[in-house]
């Protein structure tokens, strides 16, 4: 996530950049300077304001994505702890929201299987 962040920041200062030297070249032509210059502040101050807002916005979107895959990811590996010390009676469940339920049905019919195979001689 940090690399994807470090590239939209390259990114939109590259595109950021090339914009404010081909609109200051055209706009040197109209407006006098002080007014450019006073444009300029005012457009910065706003870009700056919705990076920051869009940052973290992107940021809790993060957070929320990397919660439905990291913590069912967690609970995943904790069963599969218990699967290999030979415990067979646990059942994986992940909440409603959650990524990956996919792979936990699959591995809940596995150790089921394996479960049963144990049981019958």
């Amino acid at each position: 996530m940090l690399a994807i962040f470090i590239s939209v920041i390259i990114s939109g200062y590259s595109i950021y950049y090339n914009s404010w030297v081909l609109l200051g070249d055209k706009l040197a032509r109209v407006y006098p300077q002080g007014r450019l210059v006073s444009i300029f502040k005012t457009v910065n101050i706003r870009l700056a304001l919705n990076m920051v807002f869009v940052s973290l916005l992107c940021a809790c979107f993060g957070i929320l994505v990397s919660h439905r895959i990291a913590g069912p990811l967690y609970r995943i590996m904790i069963f599969l702890d218990n699967v290999t010390k030979g415990d067979y009676s646990q059942r994986l469940t992940l909440r409603k929201k959650d990524e990956l339920k996919d792979l936990a049905d699959a591995l809940n019919r596995l150790v089921e299987k394996l479960d049963k195979e144990k049981r019958s001689p």
